[in-house]
Protein backbone atom coordinates (compact mmCIF):
# COMPACT_ATOMS: atom_id res chain seq x y z
CA UNK A 1 0.00 0.00 0.00
CA UNK A 2 1.46 3.56 -1.01
CA UNK A 3 1.97 6.07 2.10
CA UNK A 4 -0.69 8.56 2.43
CA UNK A 5 -0.38 12.10 2.47
CA UNK A 6 0.84 13.59 5.56
CA UNK A 7 0.76 17.32 6.77
CA UNK A 8 -1.54 20.27 5.53
CA UNK A 9 -3.69 19.03 2.30
CA UNK A 10 -3.90 23.16 1.34
CA UNK A 11 0.16 22.80 1.32
CA UNK A 12 0.02 20.02 -0.64
CA UNK A 13 -1.64 21.28 -3.30
CA UNK A 14 0.95 23.14 -4.91
CA UNK A 15 2.99 19.85 -5.26
CA UNK A 16 2.91 19.87 -8.99
CA UNK A 17 5.76 17.08 -9.97
CA UNK A 18 4.63 14.94 -11.23
CA UNK A 19 5.69 10.75 -10.09
CA UNK A 20 6.83 7.31 -11.76
CA UNK A 21 3.64 5.40 -12.57
CA UNK A 22 4.66 1.68 -12.57
CA UNK A 23 1.81 0.62 -14.23
CA UNK A 24 2.36 2.43 -17.88
CA UNK A 25 5.99 2.43 -17.40
CA UNK A 26 6.31 6.07 -17.73
CA UNK A 27 6.21 9.19 -15.56
CA UNK A 28 2.68 10.26 -15.31
CA UNK A 29 0.89 13.96 -14.43
CA UNK A 30 -0.41 12.72 -11.20
CA UNK A 31 -0.31 15.64 -8.43
CA UNK A 32 -2.61 16.80 -5.79
CA UNK A 33 -3.60 19.72 -8.00
CA UNK A 34 -4.19 17.57 -10.75
CA UNK A 35 -6.32 15.40 -8.55
CA UNK A 36 -8.24 18.46 -7.82
CA UNK A 37 -8.83 19.92 -11.45
CA UNK A 38 -9.87 16.13 -12.82
CA UNK A 39 -12.81 16.10 -10.02
CA UNK A 40 -13.43 19.68 -10.25
CA UNK A 41 -14.22 18.58 -14.01
CA UNK A 42 -16.32 15.76 -13.09
CA UNK A 43 -18.80 18.00 -10.36
CA UNK A 44 -19.32 20.45 -13.29
CA UNK A 45 -20.18 17.65 -15.31
CA UNK A 46 -22.26 14.82 -13.55
CA UNK A 47 -22.44 17.06 -9.89
CA UNK A 48 -20.77 16.22 -6.66
CA UNK A 49 -22.03 13.01 -6.41
CA UNK A 50 -20.39 11.81 -9.50
CA UNK A 51 -16.90 12.55 -7.53
CA UNK A 52 -15.32 9.33 -6.26
CA UNK A 53 -11.67 8.13 -6.31
CA UNK A 54 -11.65 5.16 -9.01
CA UNK A 55 -13.69 7.95 -11.22
CA UNK A 56 -10.58 10.54 -10.65
CA UNK A 57 -8.25 7.55 -11.28
CA UNK A 58 -9.95 6.51 -14.35
CA UNK A 59 -9.55 9.53 -15.62
CA UNK A 60 -5.96 10.00 -15.14
CA UNK A 61 -5.30 6.60 -15.56
CA UNK A 62 -3.37 5.24 -12.64
CA UNK A 63 -4.15 3.09 -9.43
CA UNK A 64 -6.95 4.21 -7.35
CA UNK A 65 -4.46 3.48 -4.31
CA UNK A 66 -1.96 6.01 -5.97
CA UNK A 67 -4.51 9.03 -5.14
CA UNK A 68 -3.87 8.57 -1.64
CA UNK A 69 -0.35 9.36 -2.16
CA UNK A 70 -1.61 12.95 -2.31
CA UNK A 71 -5.28 12.91 -0.57
CA UNK A 72 -5.88 11.49 2.93
CA UNK A 73 -10.18 10.67 2.20
CA UNK A 74 -12.65 11.37 -0.33
CA UNK A 75 -13.76 13.90 2.18
CA UNK A 76 -10.42 16.10 2.07
CA UNK A 77 -10.87 15.78 -1.86
CA UNK A 78 -13.84 17.88 -1.52
CA UNK A 79 -12.12 20.31 0.93
CA UNK A 80 -9.90 20.63 -1.35
CA UNK A 81 -12.31 21.58 -4.41
CA UNK A 82 -14.45 23.75 -1.87
CA UNK A 83 -10.85 25.70 -1.49
CA UNK A 84 -10.37 25.50 -4.87
CA UNK A 85 -13.94 27.29 -5.85
CA UNK A 86 -13.41 29.78 -2.88
CA UNK A 87 -10.16 31.09 -4.86
CA UNK A 88 -12.28 31.95 -7.88
CA UNK A 89 -14.14 34.56 -5.66
CA UNK A 90 -10.97 36.34 -4.67
CA UNK A 91 -10.78 39.73 -6.28
CA UNK A 92 -8.21 42.53 -6.97
CA UNK A 93 -8.35 45.03 -4.08
CA UNK A 94 -10.12 48.22 -4.82
CA UNK A 95 -7.71 51.53 -4.27
CA UNK A 96 -10.76 53.45 -4.62
CA UNK A 97 -12.19 53.19 -1.07
CA UNK A 98 -16.03 53.11 -2.42
CA UNK A 99 -17.27 50.09 -0.62
CA UNK A 100 -20.12 49.58 -2.50
CA UNK A 101 -17.83 48.91 -5.59
CA UNK A 102 -15.59 46.93 -3.85
CA UNK A 103 -18.44 44.80 -2.31
CA UNK A 104 -20.25 44.29 -5.81
CA UNK A 105 -17.04 43.06 -7.28
CA UNK A 106 -17.09 40.49 -4.64
CA UNK A 107 -20.26 39.41 -4.94
CA UNK A 108 -19.90 39.21 -8.63
CA UNK A 109 -16.97 37.22 -8.70
CA UNK A 110 -18.37 35.08 -6.36
CA UNK A 111 -21.95 34.63 -7.56
CA UNK A 112 -19.96 33.84 -11.33
CA UNK A 113 -18.05 31.45 -9.20
CA UNK A 114 -21.58 29.76 -7.75
CA UNK A 115 -23.09 29.21 -11.62
CA UNK A 116 -20.23 28.26 -13.64
CA UNK A 117 -20.16 25.50 -10.55
CA UNK A 118 -23.06 24.51 -9.05
CA UNK A 119 -21.80 21.56 -7.28
CA UNK A 120 -20.32 23.46 -4.66
CA UNK A 121 -23.36 24.96 -3.13
CA UNK A 122 -23.79 20.94 -2.46
CA UNK A 123 -20.20 21.06 -1.26
CA UNK A 124 -20.95 24.08 1.31
CA UNK A 125 -23.84 21.58 2.42
CA UNK A 126 -21.38 19.92 3.84
CA UNK A 127 -19.66 22.13 5.96
CA UNK A 128 -16.15 21.40 4.56
CA UNK A 129 -13.22 22.20 6.33
CA UNK A 130 -12.51 25.78 5.58
CA UNK A 131 -9.25 26.35 3.74
CA UNK A 132 -7.11 29.58 3.25
CA UNK A 133 -9.08 30.78 0.67
CA UNK A 134 -12.07 31.23 2.77
CA UNK A 135 -9.67 33.45 5.17
CA UNK A 136 -8.69 35.23 2.16
CA UNK A 137 -12.24 35.87 1.12
CA UNK A 138 -13.45 36.99 4.36
CA UNK A 139 -10.76 39.28 5.09
CA UNK A 140 -11.20 41.07 1.51
CA UNK A 141 -15.17 41.47 2.38
CA UNK A 142 -15.04 42.58 5.76
CA UNK A 143 -11.95 44.93 4.33
CA UNK A 144 -14.70 46.08 1.46
CA UNK A 145 -16.77 47.62 4.28
CA UNK A 146 -13.71 48.94 6.84
CA UNK A 147 -14.35 52.82 5.50
CA UNK A 148 -18.13 52.44 6.69
CA UNK A 149 -16.79 52.59 10.40
CA UNK A 150 -19.62 49.65 11.51
CA UNK A 151 -19.22 48.09 14.39
CA UNK A 152 -18.03 43.99 13.88
CA UNK A 153 -21.36 42.86 14.66
CA UNK A 154 -22.71 45.06 12.04
CA UNK A 155 -20.22 44.69 9.54
CA UNK A 156 -20.93 40.51 9.46
CA UNK A 157 -24.63 41.35 9.01
CA UNK A 158 -24.10 43.68 6.53
CA UNK A 159 -21.92 41.29 4.70
CA UNK A 160 -24.42 37.91 5.59
CA UNK A 161 -27.17 39.98 3.82
CA UNK A 162 -24.49 40.30 0.54
CA UNK A 163 -23.72 36.65 1.16
CA UNK A 164 -27.54 35.42 0.91
CA UNK A 165 -28.50 37.38 -1.98
CA UNK A 166 -25.59 35.80 -3.78
CA UNK A 167 -26.26 32.29 -2.57
CA UNK A 168 -30.55 32.42 -3.05
CA UNK A 169 -29.66 34.01 -6.36
CA UNK A 170 -27.09 31.20 -7.69
CA UNK A 171 -29.35 28.76 -6.18
CA UNK A 172 -32.22 30.00 -8.51
CA UNK A 173 -30.12 29.87 -11.53
CA UNK A 174 -28.92 26.43 -10.60
CA UNK A 175 -32.48 25.13 -9.99
CA UNK A 176 -34.14 27.45 -12.45
CA UNK A 177 -36.98 25.69 -14.72
CA UNK A 178 -38.24 26.44 -18.26
CA UNK A 179 -40.22 29.64 -18.05
CA UNK A 180 -42.01 28.26 -21.10
CA UNK A 181 -43.37 25.30 -18.49
CA UNK A 182 -44.36 28.11 -15.93
CA UNK A 183 -46.06 29.68 -18.96
CA UNK A 184 -47.69 26.40 -19.44
CA UNK A 185 -49.12 25.83 -16.15
CA UNK A 186 -50.72 28.87 -15.94
CA UNK A 187 -55.09 28.24 -17.36
CA UNK A 188 -56.90 30.88 -19.33
CA UNK A 189 -59.06 31.28 -15.41
CA UNK A 190 -55.87 32.12 -14.12
CA UNK A 191 -54.79 34.88 -16.55
CA UNK A 192 -58.36 36.59 -16.46
CA UNK A 193 -58.32 36.20 -12.63
CA UNK A 194 -55.15 37.51 -12.38
CA UNK A 195 -53.72 39.58 -14.89
CA UNK A 196 -50.35 40.46 -13.71
CA UNK A 197 -49.53 36.34 -13.89
CA UNK A 198 -49.54 36.69 -18.00
CA UNK A 199 -45.92 38.30 -17.31
CA UNK A 200 -44.44 36.22 -14.41
CA UNK A 201 -43.00 33.83 -16.73
CA UNK A 202 -41.00 36.99 -18.98
CA UNK A 203 -39.90 38.05 -15.75
CA UNK A 204 -39.16 34.85 -13.98
CA UNK A 205 -36.64 34.13 -16.69
CA UNK A 206 -34.94 37.95 -16.90
CA UNK A 207 -34.33 37.29 -12.90
CA UNK A 208 -31.64 34.42 -13.41
CA UNK A 209 -29.63 36.65 -15.85
CA UNK A 210 -26.46 38.88 -14.90
CA UNK A 211 -28.69 41.85 -15.59
CA UNK A 212 -31.60 40.67 -12.96
CA UNK A 213 -28.87 39.55 -10.55
CA UNK A 214 -26.94 43.02 -10.78
CA UNK A 215 -30.70 44.59 -10.33
CA UNK A 216 -30.97 42.75 -7.00
CA UNK A 217 -27.52 43.43 -5.81
CA UNK A 218 -27.85 47.25 -6.18
CA UNK A 219 -30.89 46.92 -4.43
CA UNK A 220 -29.50 44.95 -1.15
CA UNK A 221 -26.95 46.79 -1.13
CA UNK A 222 -29.25 50.49 -1.43
CA UNK A 223 -30.85 48.70 1.68
CA UNK A 224 -27.50 48.50 3.56
CA UNK A 225 -26.50 52.22 2.87
CA UNK A 226 -29.87 53.54 4.30
CA UNK A 227 -30.15 51.15 7.36
CA UNK A 228 -26.32 50.68 8.53
CA UNK A 229 -23.90 53.19 6.33
CA UNK A 230 -26.33 56.48 6.71
CA UNK A 231 -26.26 55.94 10.61
CA UNK A 232 -22.79 55.98 10.66
CA UNK A 233 -22.59 59.27 9.51
CA UNK A 234 -22.02 62.35 10.77
CA UNK A 235 -25.21 64.28 11.42
CA UNK A 236 -25.63 67.67 9.21
CA UNK A 237 -24.27 71.01 10.93
CA UNK A 238 -27.37 73.33 10.25
CA UNK A 239 -26.06 77.06 9.25
CA UNK A 240 -26.60 79.51 11.79
CA UNK A 241 -29.82 81.83 11.33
Amino acid sequence: MPNRATGLPWDRVVDMAPEPDPERGTRGGLSTQAIVDTAIAIADVDGLDAVSIRRVAAILEVRPMSLYTHIVSKDELLDLMANELVGLMLVEQSSSGDWREALSEIARASHAAFVAHPWVLAAFARRPQPGPNAGRHAKQMASAVAGLGLAPDDVWTVLGIVDDYVLGHALRVATSGNASDLEASLTESDRAAQPELTALPGVDEARITDDGFEVGLQTVLDGVERRFAAATQPPAVSGSE
